[in-house]
């Protein structure tokens, strides 16, 4: 109970380190900071933080299966492969996942990006490790599963694992 305690302490404290760094620097630059920026900002470092220590164990939902599998992006990388895993960690109703890829024309072999699910439609991507977005926004489209992104409107088609 302790080493727990413990470690949620320092995860409360990275976050609201975080969310105090993201502040005074969108104060600076005399923007907003806008709820939509703080909650990404906090579930982008809690996934890195959880990923890289022991996690708070949490029940995943059968909502959230279902971005669980691999998928590719024959538009934008063809011959790579992408696997959401979920992560056995939440912060309060969004589940905390992973998008393991690579392989791909024009990226990297392997890379791993923290991503966060929102019930069952929806899952928010950080692109940032691999150099694209922040904050890439897609949807479950379709029966078959698939996951279409909202700002460019990429699709990843699911493959069969």
């Amino acid at each position: 109970n302790i080493i727990i305690l413990n470690l949620f302490r320092n995860i409360m404290k990275n976050l609201l380190s975080s969310v105090l760094v993201m502040f005074i620097i969108q104060r600076a630059s005399s923007l907003a900071v806008s709820r939509r920026n703080a909650f990404l900002g906090i579930a982008t470092t809690a996934t890195a933080t959880l990923a890289s220590s022991a996690a708070i164990v949490a029940p995943v939902h059968a909502k959230e299966i279902s971005f669980v599998g691999t998928f590719s992006d024959p538009i934008n990388h063809p011959g790579g492969k992408r696997t959401v895993r979920l992560l056995d960690a939440k912060v309060g109703d969004y589940q905390l996942a992973q998008v393991e890829g690579g392989g791909g024309l024009g990226e990297p072999k392997n890379y791993v990006l923290p991503a966060v699910v929102i019930g069952d439609r929806t899952i928010v991507i950080d692109f940032s490790p691999k150099g694209g977005p922040k904050d890439f926004v897609g949807v479950l489209d379709g029966n078959n599963g698939d996951i279409k992104f909202l700002k460019d409107g990429n699709k990843w088609p699911r493959l069969n694992d």
